[in-house]
């Protein structure tokens, strides 16, 4: 049996100031480290063979906080970055949604309608998404494994293992900064033990 951890990355700081951010990338705050870290060490006692991260650069020092000092393999992936967001990318979300309303409503309402001539659709995140976990899954026919991410890959991701439609992408509890959710992979069928659990977080 295959099992997989799930992570979103530390809190940055255009998370804290609600800047869309999709390829562009926000610093870790303090408290991001921190919660990297506390997550490090709920996992302290798992044995983790390989950690896969989006090469985005607040992912992968998440994943590098969460590893420490352990001797595990950190491989970096395109695939596993967030959204591409376009236009918006680095912009305020008030700002985005007063300029694009529609756009904007459609993005967060109906995000399978949602389509511009800029950045990424929610379909082709799906893609990606599905094709870089079912690669993950077939280079690791056992053992654990730990993913590194991003909220809307992660929420798209979880409608794919779900199975539920795109439609519903916002429909569940947004995924916290180091949120944690693991998957249990056996026989081809996926199992969704837990997700969005944030109790190593202070």
């Amino acid at each position: 049996m295959l099992t997989i951890y799930l992570t979103r990355h530390g809190l940055t700081e255009w998370n804290v100031n609600r800047r869309m951010q999709g390829w562009g990338n926000g610093e870790l705050t303090e408290k991001g480290i921190r919660d990297a870290k506390a997550l490090g060490n709920r996992l302290a006692d798992t044995t983790i063979d390989k950690v896969y991260s989006s090469s985005s650069k607040r992912a992968y020092e998440t994943a590098q906080y969460i590893i420490g000092d352990r001797e595990i393999s950190l491989i970096q992936m395109d695939d596993l970055r967030e959204m591409n967001f376009g236009d918006w990318d680095g912009r305020i979300r008030e700002e985005v949604e007063a300029e694009y309303p529609e756009d904007f409503k459609t993005f967060w309402e109906k995000p399978h309608l949602y389509d511009r001539n800029s950045g990424e659709t929610f379909e082709h995140v799906r893609k990606r998404a599905v094709q870089a976990f079912e690669r993950i899954i077939e280079e690791n026919k056992e053992g654990t494994i730990l993913i590194v991410t991003h909220s809307i890959f992660l929420r798209v991701l979880m409608t794919y293992i779900k199975d539920i439609p795109l439609s519903d992408v916002f429909k569940a509890t947004p995924p916290g900064n180091t949120s944690l959710a693991k998957v249990e992979v056996e026989n081809g069928q996926l199992n969704l033990i837990f997700e969005n659990d944030m109790q190593h977080v202070k």
